[in-house]
């Protein structure tokens, strides 16, 4: 048996995602079956080999129930977790949630209705008319019309996807005998966009085998599943997800000028002109006359020009950050304890941690009330002592309530360390509601902070509509602080926003708003953001020393 057999199996893995989200099934099981599809098809020995050997578990996302899968599939050439799932929900509909206005409701009516089983069913249906009975003859219309895009579609990719995807990818072609002398990622995820749209590109220098051996290594890939273009110095393949992937080959004498052309916007690219020859990116800088550019800023927004001016930012960096600022425990929708917590914060080497669970509205996540309020108060007043000189901050991630009045009392507010604010209910209100109702909340005197200000998850809920100029000015005025959330699903503020922020006097946040102490490992996210938005570190509230912060929470005085 193969490493063929890996690749079937990661589509029996991702077929059962897509039936879960046909079921309409949201959160860590889909994910789960995705992240375990990605580490089989991405796997260099056969499933076979580590079956025998009993080392399935070492396949990232492969825990005790899909070893299971795997080794039933194994022994019987089937896996009857995928034959009830794709039975009951065919994988071959989920293209349909992607069409506006298509829900798991409607994708299950168009199942029974037709007995469509994939979009050929639904085109069939179409043809004949029996689409339009089912669902209406405009939505059968609009349907029809975007079904060569669900068929054929970009593949969008959260950036913390990308580089998982990515580093998968680079470690697969490292570890070979057509390995690379060096190998990097470029691309958008380089630039740290908060979504991958375009595919993934890699710049390599190939190493003793040769640039044609590391490509055939590539189109070889378990992984890849139809090879879209190849030439002497590239190759663009599509792997098993419908994840496009690019391989530049270049030279060690110019590595840096193929860096900066597969990183930077094309509008940057075509702002610095012809790329002199260099071995290093701020070799090529240099010889253009420009200070280094991160990749973070190279999307020609001013990043050419800044330099002549004097404009051009010292951005914030990991290593800056002294805290973190907006963390759950078990006592609401975290999985951990806050010792846990504030344990793995100090172990990351920061000198303070903000708890902020839930308030008492939101009750969806067991919102602490007043009395367990208390509660969290005098633990915090005992880990305190325990964990000294380490502070943890008792704060809330208080819910604005649907007229942006707050969750709690003032009388209470003023007791915490650190208020924190969101919106996590009527997100549909119209933009006329919306804005007032988060203007009210940031111009609180009480409020330090207005979490993941946009309230969308990347690729599954939009923004809500907000006057986010207005939004942000009424924080700077009134000295409230904006997040930039490293939550991979939210990675808001984004860049552009952030540097609004910045040009309006707002101060901001970087924060992981983990739910458990593996989340604190994604603060990077939020640093490439506020990269992408030209932040400096002293225009980040928690790159302040402790002392420094609370004196800056107590005052809430604009920068």
């Amino acid at each position: 048996m193969t490493r063929a057999t890996n690749l079937v199996v990661a589509r029996l893995f991702e077929e059962i995602a897509q039936s879960l989200d046909v079921a309409g099934e949201q959160g860590q099981r889909p994910r789960a079956y995705r992240r375990a599809a990605r580490g089989v098809a991405g796997y260099p020995e056969s499933l076979a080999v580590l079956a025998a050997e009993h080392r399935l578990r070492e396949i990232p996302g492969i825990g005790p129930s899909l070893e299971a899968l795997i080794d039933e599939y194994l022994r019987s050439g089937t896996m009857r977790t995928h034959a009830r799932l794709v039975a009951e929900h065919p994988p071959g509909l989920a293209p349909l949630l992607r069409a506006p206005g298509f829900g798991p409701a409607t994708v299950r009516t168009v199942a029974e209705t037709l007995g469509a089983r994939d979009l050929d069913d639904v085109e069939r249906a179409a043809r004949e008319g029996r689409l339009a009975d089912a669902i209406g003859p405009r939505r059968a219309s609009d349907l029809t019309a975007l079904l060569p895009r669900l068929r054929h579609p970009v593949r969008e990719l959260r950036l913390k996807s990308a580089w998982e995807i990515a580093s998968d990818l680079v470690d697969l072609l490292r570890d070979s005998d057509a390995a690379p002398e060096q190998i990097e990622v470029a691309g958008a995820a380089r630039r740290m966009c908060e979504l991958v749209s375009d595919g993934l590109d890699l710049v390599a220098v190939p190493g003793a085998a040769g640039g044609a051996a590391l490509l055939d290594l590539l189109v070889a890939l378990p992984s890849v599943v139809e090879v879209e273009h190849r030439e002497a110095s590239t190759a663009e393949v599509r792997l098993y997800d419908g994840v496009q992937v690019r391989v530049h080959l270049t030279t060690r004498a110019q590595l840096g000028t193929s860096l900066v052309q597969h990183t930077g916007s094309a509008a940057h690219v075509r702002r610095l002109g012809r790329l002199p020859e260099a071995a290093s990116e701020a070799e090529v800088y240099r010889r253009l006359d420009l200070p280094w550019i991160a990749p973070e800023l190279r999307e020609d927004s001013g990043e050419s020009e800044a330099p002549q001016s004097g404009c051009l930012p010292r951005l914030v960096q990991q290593s800056d950050l002294r805290g973190d600022l907006h963390c759950h425990t078990n006592w609401t929708d975290g999985v951990a304890t806050l010792e846990a917590m504030a344990t793995a914060a100090r172990a990351r080497g920061y000198a303070y941690v903000a708890l902020t669970d839930h308030s008492r509205s939101l009750t969806i996540t067991n919102g602490l009330s007043l009395e367990r309020l208390q509660e969290a108060r005098r633990l915090v007043q005992q880990l305190n002592h325990t964990l000294a000189p380490f502070v943890i901050l008792l704060g809330t991630e208080m819910d604005i309530l649907e007229d942006g009045r707050l969750d709690y009392p003032d009388e209470v507010l003023a007791t915490l360390d650190y208020v924190s604010a969101s919106v996590h209910s009527r997100f549909k209100q119209p933009r006329e509601v919306m804005t007032p109702r988060i203007v009210r909340a940031v111009s609180h005197p009480l409020v330090h902070t207005l979490n993941h200000p946009h309230g969308r998850l990347l690729t599954m809920r939009p923004a809500y509509a907000v006057d986010m100029p207005r939004v942000l000015q009424a924080a700077a005025a009134a000295g409230c602080a904006v997040e930039v959330s490293a939550d991979p699903a939210r990675m808001d503020l984004d860049g552009g926003w952030a540097r609004q922020a910045r040009q309006v006097g707002a101060r901001c946040t970087i924060s992981s708003d983990a739910h458990s102490t593996l989340d604190f490992e994604n603060i990077w996210l939020g640093v490439g953001s506020a990269r992408r938005g030209w932040l400096e570190p002293s225009d980040v509230l928690n790159t302040r020393g402790l002392d420094d912060l609370l004196a800056l929470l107590r005052r809430k005085t604009p920068l």
